[in-house]
């Protein structure tokens, strides 16, 4: 991930995940405490609408593209193990 130009925002979480199990890694979910302080309490969003959901959008289409262009390699895999049962 330190090679990516990108993940450097709010779609880092999503997109790593998702590279992590291309790579074999499995997810584990763990509960997590989360708590959001108020304007008053010090809270501070650092959410941009518009420029968050371009990451996201960006990286769903990048994330796609990625997919179909191994989809051949997953399907000669998938293939050849049902050959080999």
């Amino acid at each position: 991930m330190r090679f990516q130009p990108w993940m450097r925002r709010f779609d880092f979480d999503v997109e790593a995940v998702v590279r992590l199990c291309w790579h074999g890694v499995r997810p584990i979910n763990l509960p997590a405490k989360v708590e959001y302080f108020s304007a008053a309490e010090g809270g501070v969003s650092h959410f941009n609408y518009w420029r968050d959901n371009a990451l996201l959008t960006w990286m769903h289409a990048r994330l796609f593209a990625e997919f179909l262009l191994r989809l051949p390699v997953l399907l000669m895999h998938s293939s050849a193990a049902k050959i080999a049962r």
